[in-house]
């Protein structure tokens, strides 16, 4: 009897080493698939291939610089995971603003990620509590090229987000614009484009043209009749003319098209600075 009791204590005492060590090779597995991983490359893509999201305008073929980055954690598709990712077209103006504009949109990607990826290490019961079993969570920005001149570069910009606290996808489109001056790249604001002395003017002139340029586009809403130009409107600068952008849930609903409206430069020429790059 004894000698029995003694091979069952043995055999309870390797059960429990193997259960110390399954559970700890669970923990580093846990670890490891929880820790945050990201890479950076070239290559290239055909239309369509941007990303696989539905809201995403799919940009022109070429070449494209692409962070992605993914953070959570997920063990047998459980748990959630975060991923970020962020595409640059190839921008093939002449140098160097090309260089200045992609270096500047490179490292603006990358600070995004490491913000992204410390609130991600943040240890917060709540938070795992109230985020642990939700769909991932997914945010993209992509950028697609208006206007790329030897001295000015404007960039339609899309960000796609559909975090975990969603029930839908959603999207903002920005203008980006620079400038280069000979020696430095800049942002172009909406302000530096007229003079400072008939701006009330100017902008009255940009509100009734976009205005009648939506209802010429069919778009026509009784809130348009409303619209006031903000200075920190998004916007693009085209050879066309100048591009008011407004987002897909300003005119008809969340899910109609973003809208654009465009005033000629010549409606605009004599209320823009003389130096002004357009």
């Amino acid at each position: 009897m004894r000698a029995a009791l003694i091979e069952v204590e043995g055999y309870l005492k390797t059960l429990l080493i193997l259960v110390v060590l399954v559970v700890l090779h669970f923990a580093w597995f846990v670890e490891l698939a929880a820790r945050p991983s990201f890479y950076e490359s070239w290559g290239t893509r055909k239309v369509g291939e941007i990303s696989d999201e539905p809201l995403l305008i799919p940009a022109a073929e070429g070449r494209y610089w692409t962070f992605w980055q993914k953070t959570g954690f997920s063990v047998f598709t459980k748990g959630k995971e975060d991923v970020f990712e962020g595409i640059i077209p190839e921008l093939d103006c002449t140098a160097p603003i090309s260089r200045a504009v992609m270096e500047f949109l490179q490292e603006e990607i990358r600070d995004v990620a490491e913000r992204l990826r410390d609130a991600s290490l943040i240890d917060d019961s709540r938070y795992l509590s109230e985020h642990f079993f939700v769909h991932d969570s997914i945010y993209v920005r992509t950028f697609e090229k208006e206007l790329c001149a030897p001295e000015v570069m404007s960039l339609r910009e899309y960000r796609y987000f559909f975090p975990d606290s969603a029930s839908h996808e959603g999207i903002v489109i920005r203008g980006r614009n620079f400038v280069w001056d000979g020696a430095f790249m800049s942002k172009i604001l909406l302000t530096d484009l007229f003079d400072p002395s008939k701006f009330k003017i100017a902008f009255a002139l940009v509100e009734k043209e976009v205005i009648q340029d939506l209802i010429d586009q069919n778009l026509y809403d009784a809130r348009i009749r409303d619209f006031y130009l903000d200075p920190a409107e998004e916007f693009l600068i085209s050879r066309e003319g100048l591009k008011i952008l407004f987002q897909r849930y300003a005119w008809g609903g969340y899910y109609s098209v973003d809208s654009v409206a465009t005033v000629p430069w010549n409606r605009l020429s004599s209320f823009l600075k003389p130096d002004t790059p357009v």
